[in-house]
């Protein structure tokens, strides 16, 4: 019944939507009367969700998405993530936040009631296209043909509480460009409009690169702890997916910061709106059509790929189109000088969509070749961090001097303060490598790092009066997030350049020490829980003669996949993780594989003062 009610209110809101895209020429509907349609076909939608939601909760064998990728052992949490842990149910997912921000948008105030038609009328034209690709395509309500008892089960790596929170907020991220998309394209057809639209867009913007910054965060998080190999990005295809709307996300949302220069770049912005989705399109085709070979992609009928890849094609050439024909003008001469606020935004611009077109290169270089010469390449770590990162780090330089730089003129505010600063972090950064372990990276990776969040305190401090109003935390916002860079970059740099690698073979009982760190291998044991068996190895860590932690690292074998999956232990400090792997055993010894990563839990700090920057933009005018 489910199943029936779920399809039902998909054709429901497909059939509402393609109304809502000829109402303006055939309905003639009124705004109160359009945005009621809105509204109810997010009801539907929704409805259709939350329809598969309740199939998977009740283990509705019936429904055949439930059949293939759920099983009645499965703890409820599971069960939910069920729904979205398969390629229809991830499709129906997109539609339903698209139909989210649909409904959110249609209640926003001080915008021309005509330019909210044209935004949502090009936001349903999406959702027809995403809706019957599902409906056609990729329909989760497709029911079995004989009667089953059983499912099959979830993914074994998809049965953790990151993957259950992860890909929803991914998606809010990708799909919230979808908005993004629709207000830069209403506003190549409104004609008189003020410039009211880039406030509007600059809030969407923010909100799309906020969710996106927090489903990649989890997904390296997620990494970290479930896959066992000891670090946190690995320059996966799927990765670099989510990487390039980010990257060029954070283009957008500086370009939409020269609003307060009074320097708009009215063509530059919408071209990156365009971009920012047409990338979030591409990446779920490279995903869904199974082509890219990932840990964690979906490899599905790569006909359903080409249905993904046509509505690609329809959406950024439909854009583009758009945007060459109807290119606006720029309101105002753009004040370019030898080094101010809107140069360096411009540059760091350019240099961000160059980043972005690498990752491209190296994501879809191997397909090229594999469909030219029938032969697979990889393009692995060694390439990306040999290109991206030197393209990134004078975008980084840019910004740590941009707070210092005025609008309209090439004074300086306080020069001797930030050259004594940059120095004095240099000298000491140098000493500090020379004299311990040099690293080129690192010094490097060190310097931007702490000269990014020195230079950001001393804008605050020497610009604003300190006090405790939300108006002053708007205000110290940029350098807030500026900060929050920082202190990434010296996480990222310590985590990766001064990582440690042990590998032992002992058995149980045995004793080895790290550091100042004693770790005591206990015991093996092995339980069984719900619906996995789980082997766990036992280490005590001592400090001195103090016990401070137990940690358990093993392994869980899933008798309905048939699967076994690696379970990292970690030890958890402020200045470092120590990270353990549990391997085979033989001859009554097992192999421990015990990985040393300092200032790694900078990088999530530094994430989250991030993503706290982002919320606070939104509240920002």
């Amino acid at each position: 019944m489910s199943s029936l009610i779920g399809f039902l209110s998909l054709v429901i809101a497909v059939g509402l939507n393609s109304i809502l895209i000829f109402s303006k020429f055939i309905f003639n509907f009124s705004g109160v009367r359009f945005f009621q349609i809105v509204r109810l076909s997010a009801i539907f939608t929704l409805l259709a969700f939350f329809s598969l939601m309740y199939a998977y909760i009740n283990s509705d064998f019936s429904n055949f998405n439930v059949f293939q990728n759920s099983h009645s052992d499965k703890p409820i949490i599971y069960k939910i993530s069920g729904t979205w842990g398969n390629h229809e149910g991830s499709m129906l997912l997109w539609l339903a936040i698209l139909s989210s921000y649909s409904l959110f948008f249609s209640f926003t105030k001080n915008i021309l009631n005509e330019y909210k038609i044209n935004t949502l009328i090009v936001q349903s034209s999406l959702h027809v296209l995403f809706g019957l690709f599902i409906i056609f395509t990729s329909n989760p309500f497709l029911v079995n043909s004989v009667i089953v008892k059983e499912g099959l089960g979830l993914n074994p790596i998809l049965q953790d509480p990151g993957l259950a929170i992860h890909p929803p907020v991914l998606y809010a991220g990708y799909v919230g460009y979808s908005i993004v998309f629709s207000i830069a394209i209403a506003s190549l057809f409104q004609k008189n409009m003020n410039d009211e639209w880039i406030y509007i867009i600059k809030k969407w913007s923010i909100v799309s690169w906020t969710l996106l910054t927090g489903g990649i965060i989890l997904g390296s998080y997620w990494a970290y702890y479930e896959l066992g190999w000891g670090g946190w990005w690995f320059w996966d295809p799927v990765e670099n997916i989510s990487l390039m709307p980010w990257i060029a996300g954070l283009a957008l949302v500086h370009s939409l910061l020269m609003v307060r220069g009074e320097q708009i770049l009215k063509r530059w912005v919408i071209f990156l709106s365009i971009l920012c989705f047409s990338l979030s399109v591409f990446g779920t085709f490279l995903v869904r059509s199974g082509i890219l070979t990932s840990v964690h992609s979906f490899a599905s009928d790569a006909s359903r790929g080409l249905f993904i890849l046509l509505i690609f094609f329809i959406i950024t050439g439909f854009g583009f189109l758009v945007f060459l024909l109807k290119v606006p003008e720029n309101s105002r001469p753009i004040n370019f000088l030898f080094i101010n606020k809107v140069s360096a935004i411009v540059i760091n611009n350019i240099i961000m969509i160059i980043a972005t077109l690498t990752i491209l290169l190296g994501t879809i270089y191997p397909i090229i070749i594999e469909v030219l010469t029938n032969e697979r390449i990889s393009v692995g770590g060694p390439y990306f961090n040999s290109t991206v990162i030197p393209i990134m780090i004078p975008g980084f330089l840019l910004m740590s001097i941009a707070p210092i730089l005025s609008w309209q003129t090439n004074k300086i505010r306080n020069a001797r303060m930030y050259v004594i600063g940059f120095l004095s972090i240099t000298l000491v950064v140098l000493l500090q490598s020379y004299f311990l372990k040099f690293n080129t990276w690192g010094v490097i990776g060190l310097i931007l790092g702490a000269w990014i969040i020195i230079s950001s305190l001393i804008a605050i401090f020497s610009s604003y009066k300190l006090n405790l109003s939300l108006k002053f935390v708007q205000k110290i916002n940029p350098h807030i997030a500026h900060i929050g860079v920082g202190i990434a970059i010296i996480g990222i740099t310590c985590s990766s350049v001064f990582k440690q690698e042990y590998d032992y073979n002992i058995n149980e009982g045995t004793e080895f020490k790290i550091d100042d760190t004693l770790i005591l291998f206990e015991r093996i044991e092995t339980t069984n829980k719900d619906n996995f068996q789980a082997l766990r190895a036992k280490f005590q860590i001592y400090l001195g003669k103090k016990n401070i932690s137990t940690i358990s690292a093993g392994k869980n074998y899933y008798p309905v996949s048939k699967m076994i999956t690696s379970e990292a232990g970690i030890l958890h400090q402020w200045h470092r993780d120590v990270y353990f792997i549990l391997g085979d055993q033989k001859n009554d010894n097992w192999f421990v594989k015990v990985y040393v990563n300092p200032l790694v839990s900078f990088i999530w700090i530094g994430v989250i003062i991030m993503m706290y920057s982002g919320f606070v933009g939104v509240t920002r005018r």
